[in-house]
């Protein structure tokens, strides 16, 4: 593109897109997205996740590293799809507040630090591997939780309790921990060091944003519910009209204090918050992205938008007219991992599809190195509700196929 400004329509909305500039990366890409990019034909990184999706989607705007830096050096606006492109960002941009930002933001140690004067009474402590194997936790006040200090998802996040909660996160550390964390870059799960903090209760949402000259643009309000205090699953994200208008305000105000501290410029994050009464405090800011895999696209269900179409085209959503003929709907976003030895072929879809009154739309996950089976897009109306509670506590034993 030679343009400075395009004006864009396709089936994601018609609005005007921006120089900015997009990497592809593992573990996944949906269609969804890569219809949105080659339609809106932002440039994407030759690297070698881009190359094999050219192959089916010919029409990408196929960037070589060369053009994709100058482009990056005049313009300074990127999104990545996830954590496995920051290693090549810190390598290859050369943009020392960009690598200071991502740096502060992905080493949950160095956030805690940067933010802590804004939270009182708030504990952490970073241990290596081998600390946390030989850590008596008498002195240490309870509840606590010990995860990565570099993590994805709640891949090694433990919540402790009670003593036989820590021999059990123990156990699992020694024995599985640095095998799952093979399975990723050192960029997006880290086996060598652990933060340990106080447990944050309360309510936990999921918010994706954009910061334009520091100032955040909220696109998605997501709550994470779980099935119970212990359970740190990512089964089920709802959002609605009614939270919006609850939390859009608050959150904002929230958000501006905390950049305040942290001076976040021009970027895309995913922030994941826990909300107490008065209390909000962050768990962690993901930089560089919205909501992780393809949850932020359940906005598209509510808007008829790519969310990420407002970062490209520095806007804003239209909170009100994207509620209409919606102001009753709950919107869910339910990840359905694969029973425990089994592949994805020996999962009955069928029995995913029973648990929702409305799909919008549902996506298989073949992904060797996702434990997922399936992604699901939902609309639930007040009379169903009670579904929701369903399918965050199903028990996915009950999908593998009777042969």
């Amino acid at each position: 593109m030679h343009t400075e400004y395009v004006e864009c329509i396709s089936v994601y909305g018609t609005f005007v897109i921006k120089n900015n500039m997009i990497i592809l990366e593992e573990p996944y890409l949906s269609e969804m997205l890569l219809d949105f990019i080659q339609d809106m034909q932002i440039p994407v990184l030759n690297n070698t996740v881009g190359k094999a999706v050219y192959k089916v989607y010919p029409n990408l705007n196929l960037t070589s590293t060369i053009d994709f830096v100058k482009q990056y050096k005049k313009h300074n606006l990127l999104y990545t799809v996830s954590e496995y492109s920051l290693e090549w960002i810190l390598n290859s941009l050369s943009d020392d507040l960009l690598t200071e930002t991502i740096s502060v933001l992905k080493n949950k140690t160095c956030f805690r630090q940067a933010c802590n004067s804004l939270y009182d009474d708030f504990f952490f402590r970073e241990l290596t591997y081998d600390d946390v194997l030989s850590m008596d936790i008498k002195d240490i006040q309870l509840p606590f939780v010990i995860k990565p200090t570099v993590g994805f998802l709640s891949v090694g996040v433990y919540v402790i309790r009670n003593k036989q909660d820590w021999a059990n996160a123990l156990n699992e550390i020694d024995k599985n921990f640095r095998s799952i964390t093979e399975l990723f870059p050192s960029s997006v799960v880290g086996s060598s060091n652990f933060i340990l903090e106080s447990y944050i209760s309360g309510d936990e949402y999921a918010v994706d944003l954009y910061f334009v000259d520091g100032q955040p643009v909220i696109i998605n309000i997501f709550e994470h519910l779980f099935a119970s205090d212990t359970d740190v699953g990512d089964r089920l994200y709802v959002t609605s009209k009614n939270l919006f208008d609850k939390y859009l305000v608050r959150f904002t105000k929230h958000i501006i204090e905390l950049n305040q501290v942290l001076n976040i410029k021009d970027m895309p994050v995913h922030i994941e918050l826990r909300l107490n009464g008065d209390q909000i405090i962050p768990i962690e800011i993901n930089p560089m992205r919205f909501t992780g895999l393809c949850l932020n696209e359940l906005h598209y269900y509510i808007s008829g938008k790519h969310p990420l179409s407002y970062f490209f085209s520095n806007s804003v959503p239209d909170y009100l007219e994207m509620w209409k003929g919606k102001e009753d709907k709950v919107y869910s976003f339910s990840i359905f991992n694969k029973p425990k030895f089994c592949k994805s072929e020996g999962v009955d879809f069928n029995r995913i599809k029973d648990l929702f009154s409305n799909i919008l739309e549902f996506r298989p996950v073949a992904q060797p190195n996702l434990d997922i089976a399936a992604f699901v897009f939902a609309e639930t109306s007040p009379e169903n509700l009670s579904e929701l509670q369903d399918i965050l506590h199903y028990n996915t034993k009950q999908l593998i196929q009777l042969r």
